[in-house]
């Protein structure tokens, strides 16, 4: 085929099987495509940007540069389908299932516990499959290197990295690691049933072409050809994961069948690296030739390491990088940004026979229309030569920089002076809308002594007078981003004469090398007891390892379509016109929906389910904040419905400037009036206590909000019936859910039914706010009377639907010489956003005591009407805030007395048998001797004079530890009522379960299972649980408050009474008889083998009780550039008797480390104009990835701790855990 014509046909091999595809869209991508395939769900589609890891699927390629095959993972949402024209794909299917037998890979992670909702999982078990593919016995160090860009919202990812681990080549036996055989790593041919029906599909066409040049001459052919039209050039094509928006291509050229392009070659003075060439294999290189340029090839390998992921890096090319902050503002390209520093160079063909080459400053202002980027020159540096890069950015992987630098000079090794050839090379990304030198500073350096005092005041001097930050929002201040510029220089300078330098600020000069990961984990159980309390994996975790776990985003439902949101861009206006006709034209599009086309009310929540008022599925007459929901555009596919919705027209008027903030809201007296205000906390006389206390002092507290980064976005799937309705929905609340339903349609209840298997993680997102997709998505069936299916892209998601709870508070605490706090006063203002439904602030009041006995309080709830969507309950709402309050407070209180905070804290803990303000006797309080356990079991003595030491040795790095002790109240009252149905089938003695609750990774299905198992005294294998429904868990409430769980244990108990008391008299009736004959013969008498329980649980007090744990963190700041550390973090907790301890410790885990993340990482942004979200992606939202949790990780579990009053003696942990993680910032 001629290399000018256009591609219109791919092969590939596809788990083993050959595939043809012809006529397919070449903007169709590998995810879209895969998963358009039945049976091909376990390739997860979430971001759509390459930064969550769950699309990952392993590809067998000729290396372009090597021409040997390897194996490598790649992101599937980045990946063009076009683009992989005789690769091998692997998917998780592909490795393992449970019709062929499980892959080790899948086993290990489901042995470790390495799956919660299941997510992520596949795409965790492609990457490391795709390394032992290349790479047999890899070191652990190597494994953790490797997944930089796999997300878990869910474990904390300690199961995952000891799974993983555990293949390591230096992994201990001990702890079950072993290394893979060779065999296992084959790839069978699936016999799953998408084998059949992945051959010889054609896809809608589009009017862009595709070419696949062999020769550089051929890209100017096309050049020639297509003179009008928008062409791309791609390599990996990676850079579409950052910049979605932009308008697709007429013309696509992939340049890696061009073998001059992918070449390397070292020469006496320089590297010359190829266009194509991806950055892992730019790594490689450098790594290899380290020694033809010791002093900076191996930094800029490091550097490079730290750019996107490894999955990204794997296809991703050095060129394409250069493209994107070329094309675009402040896109700090790490990149350039080195390379800039260390002189290289890059040489463009503006015609087959024509190049110039430029440095890349001077690239920046190439015009390089039908232009191609051909070579990289990378100087060898010189003997005199000191190179140092840096990074400074949110998290410590898969992260764009908040500023990043690159130096390089010559140093005289005898006169420590600066060399004036090459110039000295100072370059700053961040800072400008491109990377920038400080030619100024360069200047002035040469010919400077770096051992004369003089030198560097001066250079700092010149530095800080030259360089200039403009405005990033999502990106910190002007002046954080200026100082950790002049702190990266000092720390250059520093680098360039270690011997010249006191020990105490060498710490500036010595980058941090984070070590291994290690974990701890210690727990008791009761074998009388098992299967309860007995630590096993979850029913369903080989299922999700495989990805034949179905969520609702995975269901293709015959001739179904699709939705999207169309959104509103600002907040605080009125809706002037909708136009959707351009959508309207676009390929696939069925129908645009809006208010005006709801059957019912347009609304998907309202009293009685909601508190206060109604919230409508569609805005009309006037949008409240930027995101809400205008309508929705119906197409074939998700991908034509997503591009479609953006191109509906919308205008506004009378726009005001919103209000985002608590402070803005108290400013303009935005303030909810609601029944909350009436629970002012007030015990005793708090303003009296204060007055009357030796010292007092007076504060201020505030937290923000968090994106509950569940890896299953919003999702649902409607399918008209004949005179009702079927909705699978990614919902915690299955009751509400069919109550939207009905409303939006205007028909009874009774009509909708509703079922949710299992949720992709919800952390409270999914209890309110999945009903507006339910409802838009039964809108469209309506009208359609097609299936309809909504899954949110993340940008949606996180723009439309509410987060957590913003909150201030003021107080003022008076308390004694020696710590013991007599009074508070406190005002406590909650950001509610557009509506109050789900508002936190009464829940705050119950906790703001945390574990403290205080005698006098006065506290006033107070929620602030905003411009920002509807905020929702996330992870432990209003308790989190409000135990952090607290805590900050004790802080506080320390600091004023100059005595430890801990002190604070022990002294003022609560004893068994006080009342808490809210009336709750403490009948089983153990927080004293929890406290004494932990600061015994951490050695927190001995580690703090350590930490002191290491303080006084250590100028610009700083440790800290902190204690933080924990008091959880559990709610019964209200929280019900729950519906379990158990059935019993006579002819194998098998036992199918439905219960009120819903599985979102918590292991609820798990633990119900073994308390069936154990009140019935049968196997756990002959027990599965089925999805919840509407029908036999009617009008079951919200799961959620980390009750759920013993709710419906509670229920399966009660209704295992029932039976037993049905199937005892037939049993003692037989001689040893087995539990088949049992049930045999009583279906034979006419016994009713099913029952069902209604489990509404009351407690006298507010708390039935309190789940009470003590953590230790110890942390490691770089005081130049903020950048943290954690160190060790301990956490004992009091879970009871747990029901599963293995599920319990992950639950413990995965809380504590979202907690991290929240006060570490994750940060949202909104536009101050318009209220739009700016940090609304996986490139400006970082949740914590795997590096981001403490080195050296240890959790127990309290042992010999039975609950009096929970069920089975457990109590609650899916919550609690996260309210302790604040100890990482004091």
């Amino acid at each position: 085929m001629s290399t000018l014509t256009p591609t219109s046909s791919i092969s590939f091999i596809l788990n083993g099987r050959d595939v043809q595809l012809s006529g397919v869209d070449p903007n169709t991508t590998l995810n879209e495509w895969i998963r358009s395939q039945h049976g091909l769900a376990g390739t997860k589609r979430m971001c759509g940007e390459g930064g969550c890891g769950c699309c990952v699927v392993s590809a067998l390629r000729k290396d372009p540069t090597s021409g040997k095959d390897a194996t490598i993972a790649i992101n599937s949402c980045l990946c063009p389908l076009y683009s992989i024209d005789g690769w091998q794909i692997t998917t998780v299917e592909g490795i393992g299932n449970s019709r062929d037998g499980y892959h080790p890979i899948q086993e290990r992670i489901t042995q470790y516990n390495g799956s919660q909702c299941g997510y992520c999982t596949p795409g965790m078990v492609m990457n490391m499959y795709s390394l032992l593919k290349e790479s047999p016995t890899p070191t652990k160090q190597h494994i953790e290197d490797n997944f930089d860009g796999n997300i878990c919202r869910c474990t904390g990812y300690r199961p995952i990295l000891d799974a993983m681990k555990s293949f390591a080549v230096d992994a201990d036996p001990k702890k079950g690691g072993k290394c893979i055989d060779i065999e296992d790593l084959s790839v069978k041919k699936c016999s799953m049933p998408c084998a059949k029906l992945c051959a010889n599909v054609t896809h809608t066409s589009s009017s862009t072409l595709w070419f696949r040049p062999s020769k550089v001459a051929d890209i100017f052919t096309v050049f020639s050809k297509y003179p009008d039209k928008r062409i791309k050039l791609i390599a990996g094509d990676t850079g579409r994961g950052v910049f979605k928006g932009e308008a697709l291509p007429d013309v696509i050229v992939d340049l890696k069948g061009i073998a001059s392009l992918a070449a390397i070659e070292v020469g006496a003075k320089s590297l010359l690296v190829g266009a194509t060439v991806p950055i892992n294999t730019l790594i490689a290189t450098l790594e290899a030739h380290k020694d033809s340029s010791p002093t900076s090839f191996p930094h800029l390998a490091e550097h490079l390491k730290k750019v996107a992921n490894v999955a990204v890096r794997n296809i991703g090319s050095w060129a394409g990088n250069l493209m994107l902050t070329h094309d675009h503002e402040n896109f700090p390209s790490d990149i350039f940004t080195i390379l800039e520093a260390v002189h290289a160079r890059v040489t463009v063909a503006s015609s087959p026979t024509e190049t110039s080459t430029h440095s890349l400053t001077d690239f920046l202002s190439v015009d390089l229309k039908n232009k191609v980027i051909t070579t990289l020159m990378i100087p060898l540096s010189t003997a005199n030569s000191v190179v140092r890069t840096f990074k400074v950015m949110p998290s410590h992987q898969n992260a764009h920089a908040y500023v990043n630098a690159g130096f390089s000079w010559s140093l005289n090794p005898s006169t420590h002076t600066i060399e004036g050839s090459p110039n000295p090379s100072f370059v700053f990304g961040g800072l400008q809308a491109h990377a920038v030198h400080a030619t100024k500073t360069e200047a002035y350096m040469v010919g400077k002594s770096l051992t004369d005092p003089a030198t560097l005041q001066g250079a700092v001097k010149v530095l800080q007078e030259e360089l200039v930050a403009i405005p990033m929002p999502t990106e910190g201040s002007e002046s954080f981003r200026l100082s950790l510029a002049y702190g990266l220089f000092y720390k250059f300078y520093l680098a360039s004469i270690p011997d010249h330098i006191s020990d105490r600020v060498k710490s500036a000069a010595v980058p941090f090398t984070r070590p291994v990961s290690q974990s701890y984990q210690s727990y008791d159980s009761v074998k009388s007891e098992y299967p309860v309390t007995e630590p096993m994996t979850k029913l369903t975790a080989k299922l999700q390892a495989s990805g034949e776990a179905q969520y609702v985003a995975d269901m293709i439902e015959p001739d179904g379509l699709a939705a999207a949101f169309v959104l509103s861009t600002v907040g605080n206006a009125k809706i002037g016109k909708i136009d959707a006709s351009q959508a309207l034209q676009m390929p696939g599009v069925v129908q645009f929906i809006s208010a005006a086309d709801i059957p019912g009310t347009n609304a998907y929540i309202q009293p009685p389910l909601a508190l206060f008022e109604a919230q409508a599925v569609f805005a009309t007459g006037s949008v409240q904040y930027a995101g809400e929901a205008l309508g929705i555009i119906v197409a074939d596919t998700q991908e034509n419905a997503d591009r479609a919705a953006k191109k509906v027209n919308v205008q506004y008027s009378s726009q005001s400037k919103p209000i985002l903030t608590i402070a803005d809201a108290i400013k303009a007296n935005s303030i909810y009036d609601y029944p909350g205000e009436g629970n002012v906390v007030v015990v005793g006389d708090a303003n009296a206590a204060i007055s009357s206390s030796a010292h007092s002092i007076t504060g201020e507290v505030s937290c923000g909000t968090q994106y509950h980064f569940h890896m299953e976005t919003q999702s649902c799937v409607c399918i008209p019936e004949d005179d009702s309705y079927t909705v699978y929905s990614s919902t915690q609340w299955i009751e509400a859910c069919q109550h939207a339903v009905a409303t939006v349609l205007g028909i009874a209840d009774n009509r909708v039914y509703v079922a949710v298997k299992r949720i992709g993680g919800a952390y409270g997102a999914k209890i309110t706010r999945s009903h507006q997709i339910a409802a838009a998505c039964a809108v469209a069936a309506y009208h359609t009377r097609r299936p309809v299916k909504i899954h949110l892209d993340i940008d949606t998601n996180m723009k439309m639907v509410g987060k957590r709870f913003p909150y201030y508070a003021t107080y003022k605490a008076g308390f004694t010489d020696d710590g013991v706090i007599n009074g508070i006063m406190m005002d406590v203002y909650t950001n509610s956003g557009c509506h109050n439904n789900d508002q936190s602030g009464d829940v705050a009041m119950s906790y703001i005591d945390n574990a403290y006995h205080i005698p006098n309080w006065h506290v006033t709830p107070k929620a602030v009407k905003t411009n920002n969507c509807a905020n929702a309950a996330c992870r432990s709402p209003g308790t989190l805030p409000a135990i952090f309050i607290m805590e900050t407070v004790a802080q506080h209180v320390g600091e004023a007395l100059g005595i430890p905070p801990e002190t604070v804290k022990q002294k003022n803990l609560y004893q068994q048998g006080q009342i808490t303000p809210n009336g709750t006797t403490l009948k089983y309080c153990n927080i004293r001797e929890m406290w004494s356990k932990l600061y015994q079991s951490a050695d927190v003595s001995n580690r703090t004079d350590q930490i002191t030491t290491f303080n006084q040795q250590n100028r610009w790095r700083k440790r800290g530890l902190s204690v933080v002790p924990l008091k959880w109240g559990v709610v019964w009252n209200g929280s019900g009522p729950h519906t379990v149905m158990i059935s019993i089938y006579a002819t194998d003695g098998t036992v199918a379960i439905t219960h009120g609750g819903i599985e979102i990774g918590q292991g609820i299905n798990t633990k119900t299972a073994q308390v069936a198992a154990r009140e019935l005294g049968i196997p756990i294998d002959l027990i599965c649980i089925l999805p919840t429904n509407s029908m036999t868990s009617p009008n079951s409430n919200a799961t959620g408050g980390s009750i759920t769980c013993e709710y419906n244990c509670q229920g399966i108990i009660d209704a295992c009474k029932i039976l037993n008391n049905r199937i005892d008299p037939v049993k003692q009736k037989m001689t040893n008889p087995t539990w088949k004959e049992v049930v045999a013969r009583c279906q034979s008498t006419g016994v009713d083998l099913s029952a069902k329980a209604f489990v509404n649980m009351k407690s006298d007090d507010h708390f039935a009780y309190s789940s009470y744990g003590v953590n230790c963190t110890e942390v490691e700041v770089d005081v130049l550039t903020g950048e943290v550390e954690i160190l060790r973090s301990d956490i004992l907790f009091d879970c009871g008797q747990s029901i599963n301890p293995e599920i319990d410790i992950g639950q413990v885990e995965g809380a504590y480390v979202m907690g991290l993340g929240y006060w570490l990482t994750e940060k949202f942004v909104y536009d101050e104009d318009s209220g739009e979200a700016l940090t609304h992606n996986t490139w400006e939202y970082k949740p914590p990835e795997c590096k981001d949790i403490p080195i050296d990780f240890r959790v127990e579990l309290l042992k010999n701790a039975p609950n009096p009053v929970g069920v089975l003696s457990s109590k609650a942990c899916g919550e609690p855990p996260m309210c302790m993680s604040c100890s990482a910032l004091f």
